[in-house]
């Protein structure tokens, strides 16, 4: 029995002893170890692509970083947004046309110039009516005017940031040199193009067709939509495919008169930044472009000293001013996840708030009457002030060819325009092979 009890007392030190050792060697506790088994291990933030032309000296470059900024603040460690600027409309658009044949698209794109018809045709973009219908608020901050202008069939395909409502801008000075004011028909228009050539020695357009021709199809566009019902209808109709319209025709004989006579001589081939600087230097009484282009008036490394003071704005003759929305943003993600992602991204480009900074920024229209000028904004701004004012005095409202034209056709002008100006084509020959450009679409 002695025996016995000391073999018990031994087995019980031994196995004492091994349970001490074990609980030195062993793995935490099973509460611990479940903590560590379920922790949730942390989420990369979805990477997302982003091209902009809004960059450098252009006019939106300031209101562009300070959206993404914000955007990037925001959306800190759950959205990685990588951005690839590009220096020049032109060449973002060239660049998206490059990566579009290739699949290979940034998450968001802008439509402009005819890469929203290319993206759509090419099944490379996503409808976005079920983002908007799930998002009222963002939908009430874009505004069914605008949402209407970029649907097609029922299908909400881009939304803008900012409204169109352009006229002209003119040289007060030259102006009154020349003995001229802003002319209320057509042919007091080209009048006043010869007198303040043969008074001023200055050209009287700032005009390029280089590019997508954007001042010198600006005045065409003018042309035609303040000619009559007829003309209005035709630039207020999408995607034309015939050209040959009478109105249309008498536009380009009226363009290649200006383009012969009353611009300056660097106007063929020339891209924005050419035509924008003659205006701003001197060296052209009038250009046609948006309010945008009013914060260039006062920068002193673009325009002469106090250059600002000297521009006015007009409506063009027979009571016509543009007035549409931007083509605006696209959803170009591919799966799920990226789209998601993007689609805050293209929200934060186009709502309330980034249509307000854009406004103060750069002088950009908004989307609805809901996003309003400071009062600090107005007493500095006189020149967008009378835009405004001008937009509604207008009778003769139109979209602009860019957004109305197929891509082809937009691509199409920088080769017609020389032709017409050295009479290498009539109008109505220019006119027939736009139609014949504008057919191959389906």
């Amino acid at each position: 029995m002695i025996t016995s009890g000391m073999l018990v007392l031994s087995l019980a030190a031994c196995s004492s002893a091994k349970t001490v050792d074990t609980k030195e060697s062993a793995s935490p506790s099973p509460t611990a170890a479940t903590a560590q088994n379920t922790a949730e291990p942390k989420k990369a933030p979805v990477k997302i692509k982003y091209a902009t032309y809004r960059v450098g000296t252009h006019v939106s470059a300031a209101a562009e970083k300070k959206i993404l900024d914000e955007f990037k603040k925001k959306y800190n460690g759950e959205i990685d947004l990588q951005v690839e600027e590009i220096p020049g409309d032109q060449a973002y658009v060239d660049k998206i046309k490059v990566l579009a044949a290739s699949s290979d698209l940034p998450d968001v794109v802008e439509g402009k110039n005819g890469l929203n018809d290319l993206l759509i045709k090419g099944n490379l973009a996503t409808p976005l009516n079920e983002y908007l219908e799930a998002d009222t608020s963002w939908k009430d901050e874009v505004g069914s005017d605008a949402i209407k202008s970029n649907s097609r069939d029922g299908k909400v395909w881009s939304i803008a940031n900012g409204a169109q409502l352009i006229g002209y801008f003119y040289n007060k000075e030259l102006f009154d040199k020349a003995g001229v004011k802003p002319a209320a028909t057509w042919d007091e228009f080209i009048a006043n193009l010869d007198k303040i050539k043969t008074t001023t020695g200055v050209a009287p357009m700032a005009m390029m067709t280089g590019e997508n021709a954007w001042t010198t199809n600006l005045l065409l566009g003018a042309i035609v939509g303040t000619s009559g019902d007829a003309g209005n209808k035709f630039m207020n109709t999408p995607f034309p495919k015939s050209f040959e319209a009478p109105e249309f025709i008498e536009g380009l004989k009226k363009i290649q008169t200006i383009l012969q006579k009353y611009t300056t001589k660097d106007a063929l081939g020339a891209g924005y930044a050419n035509a924008a600087n003659n205006f701003l230097q001197g060296k052209a009484a009038i250009i046609a472009n948006g309010p945008w282009m009013i914060s260039d008036f006062s920068d002193k490394t673009k325009a002469l000293e106090g250059f600002d003071s000297k521009v006015g704005v007009a409506m063009y003759p027979n009571s016509g001013m543009f007035s549409s929305f931007e083509v605006g943003y696209m959803l170009t993600a591919k799966n799920k996840e990226t789209k998601d992602a993007a689609i805050k991204l293209l929200k934060f480009l186009t709502n309330a708030h980034a249509q307000q900074i854009n406004l103060e920024l750069s002088s950009t229209m908004p989307l609805t009457a809901n996003v309003k000028p400071s009062d600090e904004f107005k007493q500095k701004n006189p020149l967008f002030m009378a835009s405004v004012e001008l937009g509604g005095q207008a009778k003769s409202k139109f979209a602009n060819l860019d957004s109305i034209n197929f891509a082809n056709v937009t691509d199409a002008w920088k080769t017609f325009y020389p032709e017409l100006n050295f009479n290498k084509a009539t109008a109505e020959e220019i006119a027939k092979k736009l139609s014949a450009i504008a057919e191959k679409n389906k």
